[in-house]
C-alpha cells in the first residue's frame, strides 16, 4: 500500500485500511400511505429560518442561501426537531422516537444525522449551532425565526411512491462521491430516470461507504452500468475508481496488483470514450499516489478537479497528494471541498484531522478525530489523530488512554500503539515505562519515523536511528518539520531526520 493514498493520513496516523461504517439512510416512503414520520402535520406552511438557511417544515426541505441542499429525509427531520424546540435540550431516546417511530434504529443513527448537520452548518459558520450535552442530549442554539403561511395549503399534492423513491434516491446521491460529477441531479432523479443512471448512483454510494462489502457492491453496480450503457465513460470510471481503492485497501479475493490492472483497463476505456472524464484521471492519481509516484498523481489529479469540480473523491486524493509535499493550507482547501462535497465521508474528516494536527490547530483536531470516531468507530487510525492532538496540548493522560484504544483495535496495532506510547510516557518522566513499550514496538510493524522518534527521546540514538531515518518516505521526511513531537529533539537530530544529517 502506498505512503499516502490509504484511510489514514501518511502522517502522522498508520493507515488502518478500515472505511467509515455509514448507514445507509432510509428511502422515504410516502408519508400520508405510511403514517407519517414522526412529525405532526401543521396548520399552515411553516418555516424556520436561521443564519442563511431555511427549512420548510411541512416539505422537509432546506434552503441555504435560496439554494436547496441536497439532503437525506431522515437527516432533515432530525434537524427539524432541534429547530422548533430550538433552545431546549432534547433527550436522544425522545429524538428517536420522533424520527424513527417504526423503531428498530440504533443511536448510532443519530449520531450520524448529527454529524451530517455540523458538517454541512460548519461550511456556512454556524458550527455552534448543535450542543451536545453529555447524557442529556441535544440543543439547538442559533437564534430562529417562526414564519407562517396561512394560505399555503396544508400538505402538497400526494406523491406517487415511485416518485417518492426516486426523490429518495436524489438525496442519497449527495452522499455518494463523485455522483453530481456527471450531472446526476434532482432532475434526473426522476420516474423517467435511466436504468444507467440508477445504478451508476448506487455504485457511487456504495462507494462512499468504503467498506469491503460496500466497494465490492459497486463494482457489481458499477459492472450493471456498463452492460446497460457500454458506451457511457462513467461507468468504467466509477468501476476503476472501485478496483483501485479495493487494490489500496487489500481488500477483496483478488491481489492488490490484480485490482491496479483492472482499474487501469477501465481508466483506459473510460478515457478512449470521453477523454476528459473528471473521474477517470482521479483513479489515474489515486493509483499514482499507491505507487508513491507523487509527481504522477499531482500531475493528473488537477485536471480530475477541473474536469469533475463536484467529484469529492478527486478532491480528497488531491489533497493527500497536496498534504505529501508539504503543501499543507492547499490540501486543507481541497480536503474542505471534498468534505463539503460529501458531508458523510469520514476519510476527508481523517484527513482534516490530520491537517488540523500539522498546522498546530489541536482543539480541532480533537473535534474532527472524536466526530469522525463518533460516525465509524472502526476508523480506529483516528485514535492516532486524537491521541497525538491531546499530546501536544499536553493532555498525556488522555494522549495514553488515545494509544491505548489503538492498541486494541486490530491485531496488527499494538506495535505501533506501542512506539507511540513510548513516546508519551518518556515525556512523562516515566523511562522505564517508555522502554517497556519500546520493546514491544519493536516486534512488529511500526512506522519508521514514529521508532525512531521513540528511540530518540529515551536516549538510544546513533546508528539504529540513522538507518531507522533512512527508511522514511519522502512525504514523512516534508511533514516532520509540521509535527511538533520533533520539537523535542536536538538541531543535530532533528537534521537527520529531515535528510540534512
Amino acid at each position: 500500500m502506498g505512503a499516502f493514498a490509504g484511510q489514514s493520513p501518511p502522517r502522522p496516523p498508520l493507515p488502518d485500511r478500515i472505511g467509515p461504517e455509514v448507514t445507509v439512510p432510509a428511502l422515504a416512503a410516502d408519508k400520508e400511505s405510511s403514517g407519517g414520520s414522526g412529525a405532526n402535520p401543521a396548520p399552515a406552511m411553516v418555516v424556520y429560518e436561521f443564519g442563511p438557511f431555511r427549512l420548510d417544515a411541512q416539505r422537509l426541505l432546506l434552503y441555504v442561501d435560496g439554494t436547496p441542499v441536497a439532503l437525506g429525509p431522515k437527516v432533515v427531520e432530525t434537524l427539524l426537531a432541534l429547530v422548533e424546540r430550538a433552545g431546549e435540550v432534547l433527550s436522544k431516546r425522545s429524538l428517536i422516537q420522533r424520527i424513527w417511530p417504526e423503531g428498530y434504529v440504533e443511536e448510532a443513527n443519530l449520531t450520524q444525522n448529527v454529524y451530517v448537520l455540523r458538517k454541512l452548518l460548519r461550511t456556512h459558520r454556524c458550527e455552534l449551532s448543535i450542543e451536545t450535552l453529555a447524557r442529556r442530549g441535544y440543543r439547538f442554539t442559533a437564534p430562529v425565526r417562526r414564519i407562517e403561511a396561512s394560505s399555503v395549503p396544508m400538505r402538497p399534492a400526494k406523491m406517487h411512491h415511485g416518485r417518492a423513491v426516486a426523490a429518495a434516491l436524489a438525496a442519497l446521491l449527495v452522499f455518494a462521491a463523485g455522483a453530481w460529477a456527471y450531472g446526476v441531479s434532482h432532475e434526473a432523479a426522476s420516474p423517467a430516470m435511466s436504468a444507467e443512471a440508477r445504478l451508476f448512483a448506487m455504485g457511487n454510494f456504495m462507494l462512499a461507504m468504503r467498506t469491503r462489502f460496500s466497494i465490492e457492491r459497486s463494482v457489481v453496480f458499477f459492472t450493471r452500468g456498463i452492460a446497460a450503457a457500454p458506451e457511457n465513460a462513467r461507468d468504467y470510471a466509477g468501476r476503476a475508481s472501485a478496483y483501485a481503492l479495493l487494490a489500496d485497501y487489500g481488500y477483496g479475493p483478488a491481489s492488490s496488483s490484480e485490482n491496479r490492472r483492472r482499474a487501469n483497463a477501465d481508466v483506459r476505456r473510460a478515457l478512449s470514450l470521453e477523454p476528459e472524464c473528471g473521474r477517470a484521471y482521479a483513479v489515474l492519481g489515486l493509483l499514482a499516489l499507491d505507487a508513491e509516484r507523487v509527481d504522477a498523481a499531482l500531475s493528473y489529479l488537477p485536471r480530475a478537479v477541473a474536469f469533475a469540480p463536484r467529484d469529492a473523491n478527486a478532491h480528497e486524493w488531491y489533497g493527500i497528494a497536496l498534504l505529501s509535499v508539504g503543501r499543507i493550507g492547499e490540501a486543507q482547501k481541497e480536503l474542505q471541498t471534498a468534505q463539503r462535497l460529501n458531508p458523510l465521508s469520514v476519510a476527508a474528516t481523517s484527513w482534516i484531522a490530520s491537517v488540523a494536527y500539522l498546522q498546530h490547530r489541536y482543539g480541532e483536531a480533537i473535534r474532527e478525530a472524536r466526530e469522525g470516531l463518533a460516525v465509524a468507530p472502526a476508523r480506529y487510525g483516528l485514535f492516532i489523530t486524537l491521541g497525538l492532538a491531546q499530546e501536544a496540548q499536553g493532555q498525556y493522560q488522555a494522549a495514553v488512554a488515545s494509544f491505548s484504544r489503538y492498541a486494541r483495535s486490530c491485531r496488527g496495532c499494538r506495535p505501533e500503539a506501542a512506539a507511540l506510547l513510548a513516546y508519551t510516557y518518556a515525556r512523562l518522566g516515566r523511562l522505564r515505562t517508555a522502554r517497556s513499550e519500546l520493546s514491544v514496538a519493536r516486534t512488529g510493524a511500526v512506522r519508521p519515523e514514529d521508532l525512531a522518534l521513540a528511540l530518540a527521546v529515551v536516549g538510544e540514538r546513533g546508528i539504529v536511528l540513522r538507518r531507522l531515518v533512512d527508511r522514511m518516505s519522502l512525504a514523512d521526511r516534508t511533514l516532520v518539520a509540521n509535527d511538533p513531537r520533533f520539537g523535542a529533539l536536538t538541531s543535530r537530530e532533528l537534521r537527520l531526520f529531515e535528510g540534512q544529517g
